[in-house]
């Protein structure tokens, strides 16, 4: 009979064979819909551990300075006026999209009280990823196309008519409007891109186009615009046409340590029946978390997660075993989730550093070496292949979320410099979950696969 290492012959044979599924721990019941009618035994208010939750201000931890400066730069909606255009930097889950979400509403409830009708938009550029998408967002999210008559429609007219249905809108519904497009950053061109100038680039023209909406279009409603990016130099990068009308001020989200993960879950707790967790569910949750950049997203959707798996687990309290199982299937499914929405191009590439890392003795790659393997797995699965550098700009966002490494070195004389990349999660987590996508999961890598990436590194 043939070994299991015989047998994996595809990524798709990869993933089965390691089991790339987070846990499942449903029971099975005699009646599966008779939990619609039963007591939750874990949580009292599940609503509260959501990541699009806003608290009140005496849950939320160590913001006060960053609540005060964003509020001042809101302030002016209140009285239907315009705010300084500001950028929000931090790491991921360092609190900058709550603080403003918070301020925001708070600001849209006291212009309410003063009669000045207040518009809120909060647009998360990674998922537009173009100028044109993202303004389309915009219309939509503050239209009521009841009252304006105005239609947004998906594809079809040009830009500049849909800026002209955006300003149509503003005017006709809105007193003042705060725009915050949330990383932003990921609307701009990699540092490798050529012959792309600044203003050309689609973050730049969709700051210039609405910082300079009231004297521009006439509009009489005041334009709050707000920038939000994981890169703490992202200012650096913006035109100076751009800062010359969006002259942002830059306010700096620190990550939080492991004492305030603890603070932001004890001050959520009630999400739980009271006495349900034990004593080590918070210190552990917030530990784990510290160590991903003091992330406080994943320390409350890891604090979510230990309770849904000690609730299918018919516990009777919430324990360490749960944080450490919901830690484990947390980075399964982010991985996952991750993997899930690259385009293909992007998965072949990651597969085929993966593949370097988990079947070579090495964990730092040169650019060509990751290219030659990236055309053998397009190859074999009949995918178009790119060009090196197009491959090497896909491969550049994934930097940004903390998946590869990217550096430019030099190795002496003989060659000079040149790109190492290396991965900084898992290689076999990332084989497993580019294994479970349809196509991709019919990339060899049977042992001669495997002997050609040796061959290739070791050269």
């Amino acid at each position: 009979m043939a070994s299991s290492e015989e047998q994996m012959s595809t990524l798709g044979d990869y993933a089965a064979e390691h089991g790339a599924v987070a846990h499942s721990r449903s029971k099975s019941r005699d009646d599966p819909l008779s939990v619609l009618d039963e007591e939750d035994p874990i949580f009292a208010d599940e609503d509260l551990l959501r990541i699009d939750h806003i608290p009140d201000h005496d849950k939320i931890v160590g913001r006060n300075n960053q609540i005060e400066t964003v509020a001042r730069r809101f302030k002016p909606a209140i009285t239907g006026g315009s705010g300084k255009g500001t950028l929000l930097l931090g790491k991921s889950g360092s609190g900058k999209t709550l603080v403003t979400r918070y301020v925001c509403r708070e600001v849209a409830e006291r212009g309410a009280d003063n009669d000045v009708r207040i518009g809120r938009a909060i647009i998360d550029c990674a998922q537009r990823r173009s100028e044109v998408q993202t303004i389309i967002h915009l219309a939509k999210s503050l239209n009521d196309s009841d009252k304006t008559g105005v239609t947004i429609p998906q594809s079809g007219i040009a830009t500049g008519a849909y800026y002209d249905r955006l300003w149509t809108i503003i005017d006709e519904l809105y007193d003042a409007v705060i725009v915050v497009l949330d990383e932003i950053d990921r609307l701009a061109p990699s540092d490798d891109v050529q012959n792309i100038l600044p203003e050309e680039a689609d973050d730049s023209k969709l700051l210039m186009q609405l910082s300079r909406a009231g004297e521009e279009n006439d509009i009489e409603a005041g334009i709050t615009v707000t920038g939000i990016s994981n890169d703490l130099k992202y200012g650096d990068r913006l035109d100076t046409r751009v800062e010359s009308s969006f002259a942002p001020d830059e306010i700096v989200f620190p990550a939080y340590d492991a004492n305030q993960l603890g603070d932001i879950l004890d001050r959520r707790r009630d999400a739980y029946h009271g006495d349900i967790l034990s004593g080590d569910v918070i210190p552990l949750c917030s530990a784990f978390s510290a160590q991903e950049h003091g992330d406080a997203r994943r320390a409350i959707d890891l604090f979510r997660l230990a309770g849904e798996i000690a609730r299918n687990d018919d516990a009777d309290l919430v324990r360490e075993e749960h944080v450490r199982a919901a830690n484990d299937d947390a980075e399964v499914t982010r991985i996952q989730d991750l993997i899930r929405g690259c385009p293909t191009q992007a998965k072949i590439a990651i597969a085929a550093l993966a593949a370097m890392d988990e079947f070579t003795n090495q964990s730092h790659f040169k650019a060509t070496e990751m290219y030659q393997i990236y055309r053998e797995f397009a190859q074999s699965i009949d995918a178009d292949v790119l060009g090196q550098k197009r491959i090497t700009d896909q491969l550049r966002e994934y930097e940004t979320l903390k998946i590869i490494d990217m550096v430019r070195t030099s190795d002496g004389y003989r060659e000079g410099t040149y790109l190492q990349i290396s991965l900084l999660d898992e290689a076999s987590l990332l084989l497993q979950s580019v294994g479970l996508d349809d196509r991709c999961s019919e990339i060899p890598i049977d042992p001669r696969m495997r002997q050609r990436i040796v061959d290739i590194v070791g050269r």
